[in-house]
């Protein structure tokens, strides 16, 4: 019974430790642009000293990362990054 409980316990350890953050480097017309993805499909931009909260949508392809203000769509290296409509071409080189 003992080790019942010690294994149900460890496996509930293991499904909350599962939020893994991906942290990912761009460029974007010159500036620095940090996406920070959590396993719960949200994220955190940071760009320009300033840190957007964004939640992951649906798309054909690629990832993409909404907010009210801002909209951050990547596929492989590239990326588009548009804040309050100024749009911003990114590269991970």
């Amino acid at each position: 019974m003992k080790a019942t409980i010690v294994l149900v316990v460890y496996l509930l350890c293991l499904i909350g430790c599962n939020d893994k953050t991906t942290t990912t480097h761009y460029v974007c017309n010159d500036n620095k642009a940090v996406l920070n993805v959590l396993a719960n499909e949200k994220a955190a931009l940071t760009f320009k000293n300033k840190t957007y909260h964004l939640t992951h949508e649906k798309s054909a392809s690629g990832n993409k990362y909404i907010s009210n203000k801002v909209l951050f769509w990547g596929k492989g290296t590239e990326a588009m990054l548009i804040i309050s409509g100024n749009k911003h071409l990114c590269s991970t080189k």
